[in-house]
């Protein structure tokens, strides 16, 4: 074929040459698809929703259900945001970018989130990025175990602890995302997901003088904020909603978190379709601005996943085999229901890595552990393999809290006073209601309970499944 025909071929080529080759310039890409197809109309969502008033309802109830799952996670660090950084009335007020420390191990009365453990001391600060970059100073520290334990608003962990930057302390510029800046020398930049962070401290202490040594740890670390930040607690934008009981509460707070904060990357589809509850649309939302069938949708949506959420609570980890459920927490990408029950049981689920932890409601035979009717014996024949410390804590299962108890003993682990260890190594733990001269005993209620065991530093025998907690064993009935 002679060049002069194939010609008329390559025309269309040649035509969009300059189109590709201008790419390389870093010039606008062409678009070839429609100037429509990837935008929603602006406004309240209406565009989403059919004409149907019985369609629309149905709709609207799923959509409701849908952003409740996901969103749950964000509303309850939402709260404990509010009452730090908003509520001048808190017991725990701070402002943003300042700790709030607790100065004793916790107890039967701790309130700032459930299932606390009574190893390490916390202190709790939520970071503001919106103004820039904030720094966190950490000192060198020989304390057997520390970590800076940052959440995004959604709940996902990293960790700036004696596991991942040692014991010698560092620098670190928490940078808002897609920062385009320098960072001082010597200052290492930690990418955050979220404009607003969550950092939960823990420090180990057990002893009296490990307290006073976790207390002058929590004095030494830094929040470094932006100068001129204006007050510890001032934020741009809307006025920051109280959390409030029901979807109206819920949903108001949600459309505010996502605001300030955004959503993870690949969920735009996912959380444009809020839009018809009022969430994410060209204004904040107002419930006055939704018809009452469309609240009513609304509430019904809500109430149904938050009945579905409750119940999907034994979903909280992976069975074991031995009646002990291994958590699977701290890593959740769009498993949004994992998300949300995890975080309604307790906020702070750390990583396995840097925290595995094993949980039971029940006896070698399933039977609800029970400190009215039983006593109960759990006996390590291996200690939890460990580079840190373990513990094994006991919670009321109503309330989720520590159980009150003359001793004051929370927990047995490693360090317990007393602890009596077999001369094959093993160690069993009497749990039961009736006081016992036992230095292994971890006192009970008169009630239903539950048990964690939480393994700081766990080894890969642990990671990998080798090692598994045993079975509670029922002893007797209860005297």
């Amino acid at each position: 074929m002679s060049a002069g025909r194939s010609m008329p071929a390559m025309r269309p080529m040649l035509v969009l040459l300059p189109l590709l080759a201008s790419t390389a310039g870093h010039a606008e890409p062409a678009s070839f698809a429609a100037p429509e197809a990837p935008i929603s109309q602006p406004g309240y969502g209406e565009d989403l929703l059919p004409r149907d008033e019985k369609d629309r309802a149905t709709l609207l109830r799923t959509v409701a259900f849908d952003a409740t799952v996901y969103g749950m996670a964000a509303y309850l660090h939402y709260e404990q945001l509010y009452r730090q950084v908003f509520d001048r009335s808190s017991s725990n007020y701070t402002g943003f970018n300042r700790f709030a420390h607790e100065r004793n191990l916790a107890g039967p009365d701790y309130a700032t989130f459930k299932v606390p453990n009574t190893d390490t001391l916390y202190s709790t600060a939520w970071i503001d990025l919106s103004k820039g970059p904030v720094e966190i100073d950490i000192p060198a520290t020989q304390l057997k175990y520390f970590t800076l334990n940052i959440f995004d608003i959604f709940g996902n962990p990293s960790n700036l602890s004696n596991r991942t930057i040692g014991v010698k302390g560092g620098r670190f510029l928490l940078v808002p995302r897609n920062w385009r800046g320098t960072a001082p020398a010597g200052v290492m930049v930690y990418p955050a997901a979220t404009t607003q962070l969550w950092i939960l401290m823990r420090a180990f202490a057990q002893s009296d003088a490990e307290v006073r040594t976790a207390r002058a740890f929590q004095d030494a670390v830094r929040i470094i904020a932006p100068e001129g930040e204006g007050p510890a607690d001032s934020h741009g934008g809307a006025s920051p909603p109280p959390p409030a009981p029901g979807a109206i509460g819920y949903f108001g707070a949600l459309d505010h978190v996502l605001r300030a904060n955004g959503w993870q990357p690949g969920e735009e589809a996912l959380v444009s379709r809020f839009r018809p509850l009022g969430i994410g649309d060209d204004r904040p939302f107002n419930p006055d601005r939704l018809t009452p069938a469309t609240q009513a949708a609304i509430e019904s949506g809500y109430a149904e996943a938050l009945d579905m959420l409750t119940r999907a609570k034994s979903q909280l980890g992976e069975p074991t085999g031995t009646g002990w459920m291994k958590v699977n927490k701290g890593v959740y990408g769009f498993n949004y229901l994992r998300r949300s029950v995890i975080n309604m049981a307790g906020l702070g689920a750390n990583v396995r890595e840097e925290n595995a932890s094993y949980t039971t409601f029940a006896d070698r035979n399933g039977s609800a552990l029970d400190g009215a009717s039983s006593r109960y014996m759990l006996r390590l024949q291996t200690p939890p393999p460990v580079n840190s410390f373990w513990s094994v804590t006991l919670y009321d299962a109503k309330t989720f809290a520590l159980h009150p108890n003359p001793l004051r003993r929370y927990l047995v682990s490693d360090r317990t006073k007393g602890l009596k260890v077999r001369k094959d190594g093993s160690i069993e733990i009497r749990i039961q209601h009736a006081a016992s001269s036992d230095g292994n005993w971890l006192p009970a209620p008169a009630g239903p309970f539950f048990v964690v065991i939480r393994a700081y530093g766990p080894k890969p025998d642990m990671l990998n499944g080798q090692w598994l907690p045993p079975p509670i064993s029922r002893e007797g009935d209860a005297r």
